[in-house]
């Protein structure tokens, strides 16, 4: 049975939750930074690309638990809406479908997967499975991307690397970047020559025409 105080009180304690463990992946985090920075200094490059990894992760996961914690206030500002209609009214229907999709794929945030089972008590099972499975698109993409468990792009992962080299001063700089960067400039150069040629043609071209 649907009880709106007990959704209430799970949605204060996962705004709580995420509040804290925000703050401790984001402590984490600058001292995995520091710990990059030494790999780097002592030409471990491999090392700091797999350790990397972890903050990009985390730095998305950051950022989701944000977004959740605005979706759970949100949930709490308007909860009129949900004691009063039977249905998902649509000003909180991204909020509803966002949590519950990512109640599972945040298992360090347990107090979402009791709001989410309330929201599937209100809203009936087959509400809970569209939005697990996002049928209907209603979970925030941003939310999505940011806790999507594929690996990195290899040259975020590059610019991860040059940022932290940066911040603690470490000579370094990614060869991977470098040789994209001249790849493009090659081509634009390449691009520029042709123009320049296609330009000299039209201007003999107009040359010969008026004599």
């Amino acid at each position: 049975m649907f009880n709106p105080s007990r959704l209430k009180v799970q949605l204060k304690l996962s705004i709580s939750r995420l509040k804290m463990l925000q703050s401790k992946k984001t402590s984490l985090n600058q001292q995995h930074r520091r710990e990059i920075a030494t790999l780097l200094e002592k030409d471990k490059e491999s090392s700091a690309r797999v350790r990397v990894e972890h903050i990009i992760r985390d730095d998305m996961v950051i950022e989701a638990m944000e977004g959740l914690e605005l979706y759970c206030d949100l949930l709490l500002a308007r909860f009129g809406l949900i004691e009063q209609y039977k249905t998902c009214e649509s000003s909180i229907e991204e909020a509803v479908n966002t949590i519950i999709w990512s109640a599972p794929r945040v298992g360090e945030v347990k107090e979402l997967l009791l709001v989410r089972d309330q929201l599937a008590v209100k809203y009936g099972k087959e509400f809970m499975m569209q939005a697990l499975e996002n049928q209907d698109e209603r979970v925030d993409p941003k939310i999505v991307i940011k806790l999507d468990i594929s690996i990195p792009d290899p040259f975020l992962v590059e610019r991860y690397l040059e940022e932290i080299a940066r911040a603690y001063k470490i000579q370094w700089t990614s060869d991977i970047l470098k040789q994209e960067e001249q790849d493009e400039q090659d081509e634009y150069d390449a691009i520029g020559g042709h123009k320049e040629e296609e330009e000299e043609e039209d201007i003999e071209a107009v040359s010969v025409n008026s004599t």
